[in-house]
């Protein structure tokens, strides 16, 4: 079954913890749901832990903090937080998220595996909900990359990593032309004789 890595930005209050420690990972260890809200379990490191806590208390819809262990080299603590629309959406299509989820400058990186219809379906709530996902990458897909040639591979590659599948697009047609030196056309046609490819395999792998 194909899996996806995603990218995710949402309002939820942790994004606005690891906005403030941009150059520091937290590792989102699992969450459930509990009294209308979304208790997190969350572990993290290279922060001291009365920065931490100040952090935390500085954040009013992080409630009920709870420390479950702290070393010099790890934190484990728990946080209830408003339910965040991206958790809403995953519900709402039958995605499960596979836990540990990062948590990188207000970006929640993870990998979700689950049939097309469910990917296509939590794509659509993605974007009904005006929420900022990057696509990184999709794996899985039995044959898609047997079947591509190094040109088409170079190319899918790197629209890939400029954004030309994110919502909201990242990079156009002409954006790639530019950096591969071709005209705008020449990537039109690679493009949809690679995405034919990929398509195909992907169905046939659900």
């Amino acid at each position: 079954m194909p899996q996806a890595t995603l990218k995710i930005k949402s309002n939820e209050a942790l994004v606005t913890l690891s906005e403030q420690y941009p150059k520091t990972e937290f590792n989102v260890l699992g969450a459930w749901p509990t009294d209308g809200k979304l208790r997190v379990l969350v572990e993290t490191s290279t922060i001291e832990l009365p920065s931490l806590k100040e952090a935390l208390s500085a954040i009013p819809t992080l409630t009920d903090v709870e420390i479950r262990h702290s070393t010099a080299e790890r934190i484990l603590f728990e946080v209830s937080t408003p339910t965040p629309p991206p958790h809403g959406a995953m519900a709402d299509s039958g995605v499960v998220p596979s836990f540990p989820l990062r948590l990188e400058n207000g970006w929640f990186v993870g990998d979700i595996t689950a049939s097309r219809e469910q990917l296509s379906a939590f794509r659509d709530e993605l974007d009904a909900g005006g929420i900022e996902y990057h696509l990184v990458q999709i794996s899985g897909i039995d044959g898609a990359g047997d079947a591509l040639t190094n040109r088409q591979q170079e190319v899918v590659e790197l629209a890939v990593e400029h954004g030309y599948y994110d919502s909201p697009r990242r990079c156009t047609l002409s954006d790639l032309a530019d950096r591969l030196d071709v005209n705008k056309s020449v990537v039109s046609r690679i493009l949809q004789r690679a995405e034919r490819y990929i398509i195909t395999a992907y169905c046939s792998s659900c």
